[in-house]
Order: C-alpha cells, then sequence, then structure tokens
C-alpha cells in the first residue's frame, strides 16, 4: 500500500475516542480497529498454561466445494450468539467464488454457508487480478483505545461508573458469557458515540456480518443463517481487489490495489446510513507492506507501518510526516501485513514483526527518546523459515512458517512474548503451504491455509 492509502488507513484509528474500551472478538484483518493483532482477554491461553501440556489441534475443516481450493480467510469471531439452536460460538470464513461459511468453533462444524453473488460476470482485464475472489467479511468494531493491563490500564479505569449485567441489543445476555471462560470474552464497554450525528441504532435483533463481494456489493448478513437482514448497497467497482474490510462507527473502509476493476488503488468508504461512498487514490511515494497498527504511548498516539526498504516508520500525532527508524542488521524486508503490537505488564509497548528472507521473528519497545518516540531492539526469535504474520494472544506470540523447503510443512510456533523462548508447535499438523493467515479468539489460534483448509488449536473442553 502506497503511503497516501496507508495515511489514509490510519484515520481508522486517529478517531479513536476514550474513555477505553475492553478488546472483544475477533472482528476484522488485523483483529481490532487499531490493527494490533493483540487478543488481550481472559481465557485459557497465557505464557503460564503453555508451559504445561494440553494445547493441540482441535480440529479442521476442509470445505468441500472445489472452487474454494485457495486460500480462505481467517475467521471473524462472535463468541456468544443465542439462537433457535441454542449456544454457538461463530466463526466466518470467506473462500474463492464468493462463498461464505459459518463454522460452530466449538465443535468444527458448519453451521450454514451462502453463495453471494454466482451470477456475477468473469472479470476482464489484468491477469493478475483473481476470476475467483475471496469475499471480504467484517463484523461492527469499536474505535476506542483499549485498556493496557498494567498500571497505567488500571488507573484509566478508576472512576468510570459500574455497569449492569445486559448485554448491547443483539448481543445476549453478558452474564451468560460468564459461565466459562471463553465466553468472557464477549464482555465489552458500551461504544462511545462519536461527535457527529452518531451511529443509526440498528434496526435487528440479531448480530450482522459485512461481506464485501467480488459484484462490488456490501451485504448485511444475519449470523444465524446467511440470510440477507438489509438490501445489498454498492461500494466498489465490480471485482475490484478489495483488502482490509473494517466497519467503525457506521462506516464501513477497504482499501483497492492492482487496478482490478477499474479501481484506481485507494482507500474508500461507505456511509452506512446514508449509503454515499468516498475514495482517497493513492499517489506515490514510498510503499508500506504492512497495515498501520495504531497505539497510545505515553499521552501520545502512535501509528507504525513497516516500508519495503524494511524499516518501520513511526507517525506521531503531533506531527506531519512518519518518523524513519534505523534499518535493522537481522531483517532487509518484511512480510506483507506482518507487524503487530501489544503491551505487558509493566505497560510496556511492543512492535513484531515477521522478518523475511532472514527467517526470523523480530520485536521491538517503543521508548521515548529527547521527548522524540522511537524504537528499542528487543529480543529475536530466528530459525522460523519464512514466517508470515504473527498475532498475539495475552502475551503469547503466535507465528506461523512455511518451511526451509517447499515440500516442509507449515509450522504454527507459540513464543514466550516477553523472551521469544519457544513454548510450543504444531509439528508436522499442517502440511505445506504457501499462503497461510491467523485468527484467534475463544481460547483458541485459526489457522486458514492456501488449500482451503481451516484448522483450530486450543485446550479440549468436555461438549
Amino acid at each position: 500500500m502506497r503511503a497516501s492509502a496507508a495515511a489514509a488507513m490510519v484515520c481508522l484509528g486517529v478517531v479513536a475516542r476514550t474513555p477505553a474500551a475492553r478488546a472483544q472478538d475477533w472482528t476484522t484483518g488485523g483483529y481490532d480497529a487499531q490493527r494490533s493483532s493483540w487478543v488481550r482477554a481472559e481465557g485459557k491461553i497465557s505464557a503460564a498454561s503453555l508451559q504445561k501440556p494440553g494445547f493441540q489441534l482441535l480440529w479442521k475443516l476442509k470445505l468441500d466445494d472445489e472452487s474454494t481450493a485457495g486460500l480462505v480467510t481467517p475467521p471473524v469471531l462472535l463468541s456468544l450468539v443465542i439462537g433457535y439452536r441454542g449456544f454457538r460460538a461463530l466463526g466466518f470464513v470467506g473462500a474463492r467464488s464468493d462463498h461464505v461459511v459459518a463454522i460452530d468453533t466449538d465443535l468444527g462444524r458448519v453451521e450454514w454457508e451462502r453463495r453471494l453473488s454466482p451470477g456475477a460476470p468473469s472479470p476482464g482485464g489484468s491477469p493478475a487480478c483473481a476470476r475467483e475472489m475471496t469475499p471480504n467479511l467484517a463484523r461492527p468494531t469499536n474505535a476506542a483505545l483499549p485498556d493496557l493491563i498494567g498500571g497505567a490500564g488500571r488507573a484509566s479505569r478508576a472512576g468510570q461508573p459500574a455497569r449492569g449485567a445486559v448485554g448491547d441489543p443483539g448481543e445476549g445476555a453478558v452474564t451468560l458469557a460468564q459461565l466459562e471462560a471463553r465466553r468472557r470474552e464477549a464482555q465489552r464497554a458500551a461504544p462511545v458515540p462519536p461527535k457527529s450525528a452518531g451511529p443509526r441504532t440498528s434496526p435487528h435483533p440479531f448480530p450482522i456480518l459485512y461481506a464485501l463481494s467480488s459484484d462490488g456489493m456490501l451485504r448485511a448478513l444475519n449470523v444465524m443463517n446467511g440470510a440477507d437482514a438489509e438490501p445489498p448497497v454498492p461500494f466498489l467497482p465490480p471485482h475490484a481487489d478489495a483488502r482490509g474490510l473494517i466497519v467503525v462507527d457506521d462506516v464501513a473502509y477497504v482499501a483497492t490495489t492492482r487496478g482490478c476493476g477499474g479501481a484506481p488503488d485507494g482507500v474508500w468508504s461507505l456511509d452506512l446510513g446514508s449509503k454515499q461512498v468516498t475514495k482517497w487514490r493513492s499517489s506515490g511515494g514510498p510503499a508500506f507492506i504492512s497495515s498501520p497498527v495504531i497505539f497510545a504511548h505515553q499521552g501520545r498516539l502512535l501509528v507504525a507501518a513497516s516500508s519495503r526498504d524494511g524499516r518501520i516508520r513511526l507517525l506521531d500525532s503531533r506531527h506531519s510526516s512518519f518518523i524513519r527508524m534505523p534499518l535493522s542488521s537481522h531483517t532487509a524486508a518484511t512480510a506483507a501485513d506482518a507487524l503487530a503490537s501489544w503491551a505487558d505488564t509493566d505497560d510496556t509497548r511492543w512492535l513484531v514483526q515477521a522478518a523475511v528472507p532472514s527467517g526470523a521473528i523480530v520485536t521491538w519497545k517503543v521508548v521515548h527518546r529527547d521527548s522524540m518516540p522511537t524504537l528499542q531492539p528487543g529480543w529475536v526469535a530466528r530459525d522460523i523459515p519464512a514466517p508470515l504474520a504473527p498475532a498475539v494472544v495475552n502475551g503469547v506470540i503466535f507465528a506461523i512458517s512455511r518451511g526451509a523447503r517447499p515440500a516442509s510443512p507449515a509450522v504454527l510456533f507459540a513464543l514466550d512474548g516477553a523472551t521469544g523462548r519457544e513454548m510450543w508447535n504444531s509439528g508436522t499438523t499442517i502440511p505445506p503451504v504457501v499462503r497461510a493467515g491467523l485468527s484467534a479468539g475463544g481460547s483458541q489460534v485459526y489457522v486458514a491455509t492456501g488449500d482451503g483448509t481451516l484448522y483450530a488449536f486450543g485446550f479440549p473442553m468436555e461438549h
């Protein structure tokens, strides 16, 4: 993504407001509105729990449709939904040919599936543009910056009023989530209304899943059965190559690339109330190869992104340009979408990236020198061939390696976020893959691979 497009994506995080809100489900690419890839909630996964045996493959699911023999998207998650079939924890996966699949993540079975635009004509133009595109999926997410874990986070919560145990409309009762650790991730603070007219009141008594299909239509789907909850809304030109759909404060945003479908490279927004589409075109400059991550540090709002020259660049909200960091000695380039951010129990802010081609997971600490934010090298976990984008769960870093050779199995690694020490790996469970992606929640970690298979790892529970 070019500089101006990255800057437009940054706007999603700059509008974050206080008071802080607890993280919720993995609702979009990169987990939250800040693209942190950091799941911070009560659950079974922690550095302490992974010291003990028990973390393992829980299930894997191969989609039956032959047309899905390509990358399935890491699942968007909904920890608790109450329907006519009882309580469900659902994951929503996009696959080729506008295929959306809802999966019961407790049992690893298909709940429903939907083909969004079966009659859409094949795209013309560049052969680089896929003819059977994967739909972008997202649930509404909260723009508020999350609490930190340690003292700063606890201090920020002081003086906040008590909150009842009744969930938001369509979200179910929060007290039910307290029955077991994985359900507690559904709890969250009520979103703060924006300074503008504010988001419209949802007309639906059920949660919504948004899906952007290859015909350029944004669809609001009922999570219970995949049916249209509202009429589809035009968003992009048909067959545009869309990346990173996110829905914040009743506005949908997505980036386009490669000129597919005649859509110029840039960022697009759709106001879900007025149905008005706005776009910002990319205009050259140094290319960024990761989505930006946004976080607060020592009273400042910072944005970090990986650039094509191997550097991480920081943007301080008090300045108008990115701060160029020194080039690291152990990486010459970084993997696309491979930057994550988290804070430890001392409120130390960390960044983590997958380094290519050196084969390492590299971390940095955010520090201030001469009143300017900068990065201090942290630990490096070597010998992880061709690592892909990492995710962080309660201080545990999960990263998937494509293997040293084409025939090598893909391996999911769990690393201690404080030291980089390897605590667990999946061995030969996952066959060789070219592409893969991660998401996490409900005390489980999900690996979506390029052969159309979804893997769920976690600690077994009785059903």
